[in-house]
């Protein structure tokens, strides 16, 4: 080939390469096109701070969540249609500490005393739970956590009982240190920290559930949020019907399809979207699991109780039961306790217990995204389908009637005020952005 030909060829290649780069930049949205602090880039999305980006990004899962994503400014921002009963705090542009949460191992098969390093992230707890139990999962490479080195001793559980705290963070323990003395019995005697970290925003507590698990972050398994988009478009609830499977499978598919379907694997929850900590979808051939939703936590015990008299732990194929909770922490703490005692009588003792939270829902003097919504539709109309944590999905059909464009919305979004008139949303953007935040 001449050399001429072989230096246009060159620059072709070059110019195909940076042209997605350059596409973002001409969309211009949120604040990406403010010289700030000399900003390198104008790629919208990407003047955030570098800890909020990997955040983002480590929740984020291309065409399942929201269209239009949001991060709050100095108030915070909570809620969305599917979490009503759980205000969830929205992402911020400087992250706080409420996905610091606590994690926790005790029982048989766990080492007692083994740190737990600062830091360690929910997509461990099930490659954690797997090293306990002696099972090997298929495609490890498809899930981003890795096993808490030291955790796992020879011994092997018959169950494994985790429990999970929705709306907690550690923040909130340590303003009430005498209000989860079972909790702490459990660090002391096991291996525990208060220093795990979720390792993704937004807080939503579908997302940090099927975390918990998959071994996966959210960008592995897909389950963004309490809502998320189908193969069709439509907004559906996580685990309900219509809704995508996870992307990977959970721990406790894995281990009902490598033992031929002879574990019991049970929930107690409080809402379907609990589901993401047992799965029982993923692949095709699969037993039913016990499912049981209850608010009342007293119910969820006895519920609980009721399940592990009925065999769970009665053989040597390890059994799973996990159980999501909400409500106040002493409440839950001597719930913990109660679920403790009776997995212990039902396996003579041969039970490892995990407990961990979703994070911090505590989020004073928050503008609930209702508000947010609503303030949006009266600028634009209906175009808004649901909010989520973070998030607008967008009614496609509404916009197309209307002529109301996704960059239309960015604008709106942006100009929205908290009732001081200042700026309430820090920066919004469009989902492409982070799909192309290599670029950053």
């Amino acid at each position: 080939m001449p050399t001429d030909r072989r230096v246009l060829v060159l620059l072709v290649v070059a110019l195909a390469a940076a042209a997605p780069a350059a596409a973002l930049r001409l969309l211009c949205v949120g604040r990406a096109c403010r010289d700030r602090d000399q900003v390198r880039t104008l790629v919208p999305y990407c003047s955030l701070p570098e800890a909020a980006r990997q955040l983002l990004a480590a929740g984020f899962r291309d065409g399942r969540g929201p269209h239009i994503l949001a991060v709050a400014g100095e108030m915070p921002v909570a809620g969305s249609d599917g979490t009503r009963t759980l205000a969830a705090p929205w992402p911020t542009d400087e992250p706080d500490r409420a996905g610091r949460i606590p994690l926790a191992f005790w029982g048989s098969g766990v080492a007692p005393g083994t740190e737990i390093p600062s830091g360690t992230r929910l997509d461990a707890v099930a490659p954690t739970v797997a090293q306990l139990i002696g099972l090997d999962r298929p495609h490890p490479g498809v899930r981003s956590g890795e096993a808490v080195p030291g955790v796992a001793s020879d011994a092997e559980p018959r169950l494994v009982l985790l429990v999970a705290w929705k709306g907690v963070g550690s923040g909130d323990l340590e303003t009430r240190r005498d209000a989860w003395p079972n909790l702490r019995g459990l660090v002391r005697r096991g291996a525990g920290t208060l220093d795990a970290e979720v390792g993704s925003v937004p807080l939503d507590p579908a997302a940090v559930l099927a975390t918990v698990g998959t071994g996966g972050l959210p960008k592995d398994h897909g389950i963004t949020g309490a809502l998320v988009r189908n193969d069709r478009g439509r907004v559906v609830t996580a685990w309900g019907p219509g809704t995508p499977f996870s992307v990977i499978a959970t721990l406790g598919d894995d281990l009902d399809e490598l033992t031929d379907q002879a574990p019991r694997i049970g929930l107690v929850g409080t809402q379907t979207w609990d589901r993401g900590l047992i799965g029982g979808n993923w692949y095709i051939e699969n037993d039913r699991d016990d499912v049981v939703l209850d608010r009342r936590t007293a119910r969820q015990v006895a519920a609980a109780e009721r399940l592990l008299s009925s065999g769970y732990g009665a053989d040597e194929v390890p059994d799973l039961l996990a159980v999501a909770m909400d409500g106040p922490v002493p409440v839950m703490d001597q719930a913990l306790g109660a679920l403790v005692e009776a997995a212990q009588r039902a396996t003579g003792g041969r039970v490892a217990v995990v407990l961990t939270a979703t994070g911090s829902t505590a989020a004073p003097g928050a503008l609930p995204a209702e508000a947010a919504e609503a303030a949006l539709e009266a600028d634009l109309g209906d175009v808004v389908e649901a909010t989520a944590v973070g998030g607008f999905f967008l009614d496609q059909e509404a916009m197309a009637t209307s002529g109301v464009t996704d960059d239309r919305v960015v604008s709106a979004a942006r100009r929205l005020e908290t009732p001081g008139e200042d700026r309430l949303l820090a920066d919004v953007f469009p989902q492409i952005a982070v799909t192309f935040a290599r670029y950053c």
